[in-house]
């Protein structure tokens, strides 16, 4: 069983009698609120994943749209064939009211013909630019999200070698004071061996 937000928010509970107990009517409508505003939040989220996978049918209504021109276009090459085929049966028959019947009729079909055609084609353009837009929106995002992700790994990289050499220049100088008490060390032996 399907429930709609605009059912929620409108669910009227009765009161209890008086002197028995119930459920708080403030607390009853506060749920009922929140229900509704976390179904239409959940509705929402539903829809916009809906739209995202509409380019997906929207390259195969650009398709058929398409096919839908080539067969108007079809179409309207195989009127124009019978209306040259009943020009000549027409001229053959010398009725000039025929004739201009037969023409109208074909210059109408043509026309919707085309109609239909520059309708399709127009609106396939349309959603085709506005999925490019889209997709250059998201591609612009994406890099600038890259560059955003490399300026840090480069300052956390030049962050992590400043800190090696200073690290390596406190080991430099802790070995060059051992070095240095080894050394004095050696010499106040060697001293008390040639004394």
């Amino acid at each position: 069983m399907g429930i709609t937000p605009a059912e929620i928010g409108s669910m009227a509970f009765r009161r209890p009698r008086p002197g028995t107990s119930g459920y708080h009517e403030d607390q009853v409508d506060a749920f009922l609120q929140d229900v509704a505003g976390e179904l239409q939040r959940l509705e929402a989220e539903n829809r916009a994943l809906s739209d995202r996978l509409a380019p997906d049918d929207l390259a195969e209504r650009v398709r058929r749209a398409e096919l839908d021109c080539l067969r108007a276009e079809e179409h309207a090459r195989a009127l124009r064939a019978e209306l040259d085929k009943a020009k000549n049966a027409t001229i053959k028959l010398d009725n000039p009211h025929m004739l201009e019947l037969a023409q109208r009729n074909a210059d109408e079909h043509v026309a919707e013909a085309r109609r239909e055609a520059d309708a399709l084609v127009e609106q396939a353009s349309t959603r085709a630019g506005q999925l490019v837009s889209d997709a250059q929106l998201r591609a612009s995002t994406i890099v600038a999200d890259a560059r955003h992700a490399h300026a840090e790994a480069i300052s956390g990289i030049e962050a992590q070698r400043a800190a090696m050499l200073d690290e390596i220049g406190d080991l430099a100088a802790q070995i060059e004071r051992q070095r240095a008490a080894v050394s004095g060390d050696i010499a106040a032996r060697l001293s008390e061996f040639t004394a």
